[in-house]
């Protein structure tokens, strides 16, 4: 079994590589503060739709562009 030290090592790697490749997509980090009603409403879309949270903003952000 890791050790906590390798395990935490492990973990870094695991997000660089995800990072990378989320990169390579042509996405960008972002962050931002949203109300609770806002959060509440996010959350009950991803288990509606079991999407993840990226992809339902993805997918609000660009029907606002229509």
């Amino acid at each position: 079994m890791a050790t906590l030290k390798e395990r935490r090592k492990s973990d870094r790697e695991r997000q660089r590589r995800w990072k990378a490749r989320q990169k390579a997509e042509g996405k960008k980090i972002i962050t931002a503060m949203i109300s609770l009603k806002s959060q509440l409403i996010l959350n009950r879309e991803k288990r509606r739709t079991g999407q993840s949270t990226s992809a339902i903003i993805e997918k609000a952000i660009l029907l606002l562009a229509e």
